[in-house]
């Protein structure tokens, strides 16, 4: 394996900027692991439990009519609540290969189900890696995963150090936000410390007229409608 290549891969996912950018990324990542696709999935963990998929990158990873119709059956079922890759990725910060997970969870009849449907579709061997980030609303998990083999030591440390290295970059692009100047992100970090207005208008020497015109200005670049959608679409993105 070439030094030079990987550090390559690193430079291109630590640099996107663009969807564009992540395509042409992940093509990369799968002709240097050698593998029939790869997807780069970003799940949102909520509080009460909910998994929400925010968004899906993918190279070669269900184009063709079987997997097309397999994330379309995904979808409308919300496998994702009994897919073991997840439930893997959730409780094991290391690379795994697929063959791997009975080992390293207990899986339930649905899971073991889920994974000979996933099979039957051509999704029966790969590796995976997931990565958790824990916000103040909500947790963002982000999977790397191949598919086709399973991957040696050395792919799979790839894999991890891929992971690794996209999850914020990815993360922006599931819903981009223009950037806050400094009197909105410091008006927007005191709304969140709860203070009002007013307070905040005393703090930052403004008037609350002032600050209800930043206010306007942050709504519309987070595109929220009030304060509190404004500070968790902030942390969300590690505006504030």
């Amino acid at each position: 394996m070439k030094i030079s290549k990987v550090l390559d891969l690193y430079k291109m996912f630590s640099s996107i900027e663009s969807m564009d950018d992540a395509s042409k990324a992940t093509r990369k990542l799968q002709d240097f692991l050698d593998v029939d696709g790869v997807a780069f999935v970003q799940l949102s963990i909520c509080a009460d439990n909910r998994i929400n998929i925010n968004q899906v990158i993918s190279s070669d990873f269900g184009v063709n009519d079987r997997n097309i119709e397999w994330s379309t059956t995904y979808q409308k079922n919300n496998f994702q609540y009994i897919d073991p890759v997840i439930t893997c990725s959730l409780s094991h910060r290391k690379p795994f290969n697929w063959k791997s997970i009975p080992s390293i969870i207990g899986l339930d009849k649905k899971q073991t189900d889920f994974l000979g449907i996933a099979g039957e579709m051509g999704l029966k061997e790969g590796a995976s890696i997931g990565s958790l980030n824990a916000k103040q609303i909500s947790s963002e998990l982000s999977i790397t995963s191949v598919y086709g083999t399973s991957l040696n030591q050395e792919q799979l440390a790839v894999l991890e150090l891929i992971n690794e290295v996209s999850c914020k970059p990815l993360s922006k692009l599931v819903n981009p936000i223009d950037k806050l100047t400094p009197r909105e992100l410091e008006v927007l970090a005191w709304s969140a410390e709860g203070k009002s207005s007013w307070e905040i208008g005393i703090i930052c020497s403004i008037s609350e007229r002032t600050v209800k015109f930043h206010f306007k200005n942050i709504y519309q670049k987070l595109g929220v409608q009030n304060r509190a959608q404004a500070i968790v679409r902030a942390i969300k993105h590690d505006v504030i």
